[in-house]
């Protein structure tokens, strides 16, 4: 790749700390978070305007969940590019994309950038990104720069609000008790806790139009909704930061039955949980 490509697109500068571990563990959590969350970014992409014969930058692509998504809109006339400086991760990707037989997606080791000598895309997308940035303004700046006019900028975030106590119902369950946990380990950590509606601020400091925006949240309960095992997922890869920051004693927290637990106490109370919310936001290049 390209050295001043890759250097002017640089996507997480001295950002916040990511909280989660870089392990083979956590590429298969986050498998299982893109069959979570899928939903809800196909959803974004598709209302964004990504369509079949499209070239697609998804950044800070991990294991390749959102480009494997991306693949399938984009089709065998359209490609996909993920960048991520993850070594291990990108490795995960290729042998996925491989194991699916789809010969439309690559993926660079970098923050961003492209083997193509036009360096051209018709949209750039990430989920789950920008929260970890140092400036996403300058992050969204960076990474539409390569997007050409009339592309399309679509980006996913978190919204973790700490002035909401809970959502679900009934109040101060076990399900509310982690979320509170993991809400003081990301401020902590220095995330962006509000990313999600500090998407349309970001889009506009970048120079783009205004965002379309919508907002999803997984709401459920019984024993068979697969929020238990997601939250359950990130408390396990989050659970060094927390022990160190002294939020929670991991060993304590007893992430191998967390899962059920948690599916237990919410069955036991007849709860109803909320996620978080997860906002996406998408413009056009002018």
């Amino acid at each position: 790749m390209d050295a001043d490509l890759e250097e002017s697109i640089a996507v997480v500068p001295d950002g916040p700390t990511y909280p989660l571990t870089r392990s083979a563990g956590e590429y298969e959590r986050l498998r299982r978070q893109a069959g979570f969350l899928g939903g809800t970014t196909d959803r974004l992409f598709r209302a964004a305007g990504i369509e079949s014969g499209m070239r697609v930058l998804d950044v800070g692509c991990g294991a390749g969940d959102v480009a494997l998504l991306a693949a399938g809109l984009v089709g065998s006339g359209g490609e996909v590019v993920g960048v991520d400086t993850d070594r291990s991760a990108l490795e995960v990707a290729r042998g996925r994309a491989q194991s699916f037989g789809l010969a439309n997606v690559r993926f660079i080791e970098g923050d961003a950038g492209t083997a193509e000598p036009d360096g051209t895309f018709d949209a750039a997308v990430g989920r789950l990104v920008l929260m970890y940035c140092k400036d996403p303004a300058e992050a969204v700046r960076q990474v539409a720069a390569h997007v050409r006019p009339g592309g399309v900028v679509a980006f996913q975030e978190l919204d973790l609000d700490p002035a909401i106590r809970s959502r679900s119902l009934p109040e101060d369950t076990l399900w509310d008790e982690i979320g509170r946990l993991l809400i003081d380990t990301f401020a902590l950590g220095g995330m962006h806790m509000r990313m999600g509606r500090q998407l349309f601020t970001t889009f506009v400091d970048a120079g783009l139009p205004a965002p379309e925006m919508r907002d999803e949240t997984l709401v459920g309960g019984g024993p068979d909704f697969g929020g238990y095992r997601w939250i359950a997922d990130i408390v396990r890869g989050v659970s060094p930061l927390m022990t160190k920051l002294g939020i929670a004693d991991a060993d304590r927290l007893g992430v191998d039955t967390l899962a059920d637990r948690l599916r237990a106490d919410a069955v036991a109370n007849r709860g109803v949980v909320w996620t978080p919310a997860f906002v996406g936001a998408y413009a056009r290049k002018e």
